[in-house]
């Protein structure tokens, strides 16, 4: 049954008819939603991500050639995406719905097995991108989706392709802070390396709840990004020491990173398979 106990949540979005809402952030909401018949698709229920704000055409076909071009991949280890429209200047994209939720919201507590290999798969799914020429820009734990095989990538980075010319520090989302490679935030261009950057910052908050910069106010995305940019990010405690350095070997600088995020998969198999 639909829920409405939340009057803020719409009836329906374009012709996707809203059972509830499954997460808001900085850039927008996550709905749970029926499928339109038009889709032709096996299953009943998608989630739908509705950006907030208002977009142009061009931002809606930057945003379409970016989920294009993700979904050219053809891997396996990314989440599917089904549909993508511009609704009375709102740009939103429906996507592969699971229940299990995200490594950053498990539907239920997951052993750590598990949780290695979600992260595995998504650093597989990395790899594949930067193979095919493009890089992710916001790798989270809540960006790692969970069924009963692993772990799936999904949520480019669309927000700086919707809003192209916006410097990343006016842009980022206070939850996604603290997996931003500080050399972004001080004006980077993204890459392989800041993807890595990312991967070991999910490494470290998926396996032990603790952030590199402790609890980052996320209501206050400028006071989040100073925190980030005058602090120097904590490995947490928790982590068993090769689990540790394989973080210190993610965040260390650009040089001595790990040269792909295959390795860093191979290193999590490891880890895994021990």
């Amino acid at each position: 049954m639909p829920d409405r106990q939340n009057a803020s949540i719409p009836a329906a979005i374009a012709d996707y008819r809203i059972v509830t809402l499954l997460g808001e952030g900085n850039h927008g909401c996550f709905y749970l939603a029926e499928a339109p018949a038009r889709l032709g698709l096996s299953t009943d229920l998608v989630a739908v991500k509705v950006f907030a704000g208002q977009y142009s055409e061009d931002a809606y076909r930057r945003g379409v050639r970016e989920l294009r071009a993700f979904a050219a991949v053809h891997s396996p280890l990314f989440v599917r995406i089904y549909d993508a429209a511009l609704e009375a200047d709102t740009f939103l994209y429906a996507m592969e719905y699971f229940p299990l939720g995200s490594l950053g919201s498990p539907a239920q507590q997951m052993p750590r097995g598990d949780i290695l290999r979600a992260l595995e798969d998504a650093a597989r799914a990395v790899h594949a991108l930067h193979e095919a020429g493009s890089t992710h820009g916001d790798i989270k734990p809540a960006n790692i989706m969970v069924d009963e095989h692993g772990g799936k990538l999904s949520d480019l980075g669309l927000a700086r392709v919707l809003n192209a010319g916006t410097r990343l520090t006016g842009m980022a989302p206070a939850t996604s802070v603290e997996y931003i490679d500080p050399e972004l935030l001080f004006g980077g261009a993204p890459s392989r390396s800041t993807d890595i950057w990312a991967l070991g910052a999910t490494i470290n908050r998926a396996l032990t709840g603790d952030g590199l910069y402790g609890e980052l106010p996320l209501d206050q995305p400028m006071l989040a990004i100073r925190a980030v940019q005058s602090c120097r990010p904590r490995i947490s405690p928790s982590l068993e020491a090769d689990e540790a350095a394989l973080v210190e070997s993610c965040l260390a600088p650009l040089e001595s990173r790990p040269p792909t995020a295959e390795a860093v998969a191979d290193r999590i198999a490891a880890l895994r398979n021990r």
